[in-house]
């Protein structure tokens, strides 16, 4: 769930009442939440037991409802597409960062 609404796991944690470390032990099946804990995961993010424990939940659109009480359906392919143009926008911006330091290289080379 945390990477399915890019949710840090505090934040995610916040949401439940958990500190990060106890959400790190869920998601590295060290430990299993309490049936309260899924049942209150399972009401935000409107969910049934059923769907939470079996379905694959990477591909299945969702409504989060925020610590503010609005609710936000994620789509995947939205999120996708989210995540690619930040992605491309940091990689141009790396390019433009290599130019402007060749630049600054050849400019030092040339005073020697």
């Amino acid at each position: 769930m945390c990477d399915k609404f890019n949710m840090s796991q505090d934040d995610f944690g916040a949401e439940f009442g958990l500190k990060k470390s106890v959400v790190g032990t869920y998601i590295r099946g060290i430990s299993h939440p309490k049936i309260e804990i899924l049942q209150n995961i399972c009401d935000k993010y409107s969910l049934t037991l059923d769907e939470f424990i079996n379905e694959d939940l990477t591909t299945k659109q969702t409504t989060h409802i925020s610590a503010s009480g609005t609710n936000g359906t994620v789509d995947e392919a939205d999120l996708y597409k989210a995540e690619n143009r930040a992605l491309q926008k940091t990689i141009e911006a790396q390019w433009q960062t290599i130019e402007a330091m060749k630049i600054t290289i050849d400019t030092l080379l040339n005073k020697q």
